[in-house]
């Protein structure tokens, strides 16, 4: 009975095991699971790329006034805001800044008059027969002097016999023998004759200096050969009169230039002063803005990270909220040099650009605008959804990538370029139109990975600003 039992209990068993064979045998096998990826098409679209800026409205032909040599403000003819013409007077100064110069130019001229005859005196020639020319000078100053004091002596004599004439004429016209007139005549005799004196004296006491100064002409002269401070001398009176010369030019030049007032440069208006009545100046100050109503223009200052495409010749759309217009204007002029200026509350270095406006406008100078300047138009441009594209860092060098969808299937990471980007799409490089992309690619997928895709509905297009 028992072995009946185990023989029953192995049955079982094998049954038990056979069964348990049978069921594994019927389970499924593990099979791959592939993921549903949305995926976008690369397509072509017109695509237009632009840079937004904020502008103010400025003269084109602003012109700084600076003053051309120190003064004081005497008048202001003109009032901020009038029109003027080219050549109008816009401020006067006072005259005796000019006065004075003039004074000084009057005293440098003597000093070189002076400085001239002492070097005159310094280079007398030396040879026999300009000696000769020099003793004959001296010994007509001393004639000369001779002629003088014999007809300042004969003057005395004929002052003497006026003076006697005149005291008999008195007592004559005292005892009514001579008349008013025949008086007068003695009297002005005898004043004539005094002024003669006196104009004789004065020609006697010039030749006698000049006499002087031959001998001492004549004696430098004849001593220079054997005098070698001479030389000396000459070179150091030869800098004096240089330096002489040089005041007089100066200050010729400074008369010459002196502004009694300073005048407009251009028809236009004036549009600022920056010196009041009364006030001094300083040479090279500016003094006054002139500028032209009727040529205004746009100045933006661009960020240096925009500047990229913007050149002269560009097409700009202009808006302003003061008056709710909107026109075209162009770039006209894009300066060479960045400079540091406050945009936004941080210091940014910018460049400055200067873009024409039509002449029917009601903007005026100051008026603030916004400006959408248009820097590159791509008719066939290949675009993705900014979303397809990621980027990475590998030795210090960024690069962005997207993932291609095969035809079997499996991704293809590829390199790419993103040329711009506005709202939800990008331009780039390193793709063909109908290729698809992975819309929304993950860190964890990978080149060669299986995916099922799923297309997006049809992208698109729109502008492009940087």
């Amino acid at each position: 009975m028992k072995k009946k039992i185990a023989i029953i209990a192995s049955v079982l068993v094998i049954v038990v095991v056979g069964l348990g064979v049978f069921i594994s045998s019927m389970k499924p096998k593990n099979v791959e699971t592939v993921p549903i990826v949305q995926v976008s098409n690369v397509e072509t679209q017109k695509m237009v790329t632009t840079v937004d800026a904020d502008g103010i409205v400025a003269f084109r032909d602003k012109i700084s006034v600076y003053a051309k040599n120190n003064g004081k403000v005497n008048n202001l003819p003109i009032n901020e805001g009038d029109q003027v013409s080219q050549g109008d007077i816009i401020i006067q100064y006072d005259k005796s800044a000019l006065e004075t110069l003039q004074r000084q130019l009057d005293d440098a001229k003597l000093s070189l008059k002076s400085a001239n005859l002492a070097l005159e005196g310094l280079n007398l020639p030396t040879d026999e027969s300009q000696l000769k020319q020099l003793e004959a000078q001296i010994s007509q100053s001393e004639k000369s002097i001779l002629d003088l004091e014999n007809n300042l002596i004969q003057l005395e004599k004929d002052i003497s016999k006026a003076q006697t004439d005149l005291d008999g004429a008195n007592i004559l016209y005292s005892q009514g023998a001579i008349s008013l007139t025949e008086f007068n005549n003695f009297e002005t005799a005898l004043t004539n004759l005094q002024n003669q004196k006196i104009s004789a004296q004065n020609s006697l006491d010039a030749a006698k200096k000049q006499l002087d100064a031959n001998k001492s002409q004549y004696e430098i002269a004849k001593n220079k050969s054997s005098d070698p401070s001479i030389k000396n001398k000459i070179d150091s009176q030869k800098v004096i009169v240089q330096q002489a010369q040089l005041r007089v030019n100066q200050l010729t030049e400074d008369i010459n230039d002196f502004e009694v007032a300073s005048t407009s440069p251009i028809t236009g208006t004036l549009v600022k002063l920056y010196v009041s009545d009364g006030e001094a100046v300083t040479e090279g100050k500016i003094v006054a803005e002139v500028g032209n109503l009727n040529d205004l223009v746009i100045e933006s200052y661009i960020p240096e990270y925009d500047m990229d495409g913007i050149a002269v010749g560009q097409k700009v759309l202009i808006t302003s909220e003061t008056t709710d217009e909107e026109f075209e204007g162009k770039i006209t002029k894009v300066y060479p040099l960045a400079e540091t200026k406050n945009v936004g509350g941080s210091e940014k270095s910018v460049v400055k650009v200067e873009v024409s406006m039509p002449n029917n406008t009601t903007l005026k100078a100051g008026y603030t605008t916004d400006l959408t300047i248009t820097t590159k138009v791509d008719e066939n441009a290949l675009v993705i959804p900014i979303m397809s594209y990621m980027s990475e860092k590998k030795d210090d060098v960024s690069s962005e990538y997207v993932f291609v969808v095969k035809e079997d299937g499996t991704l293809e990471k590829r390199t790419i370029k993103v040329k711009s980007i506005k709202n939800s799409m990008a331009s780039v490089e390193g793709l063909s139109q109908g290729e698809k992309v992975v819309s929304s690619p993950t860190e964890d997928m990978k080149e060669g990975m299986k995916i099922n895709p799923s297309e997006e509905t049809s992208q698109q297009g729109g502008n492009v600003g940087m």
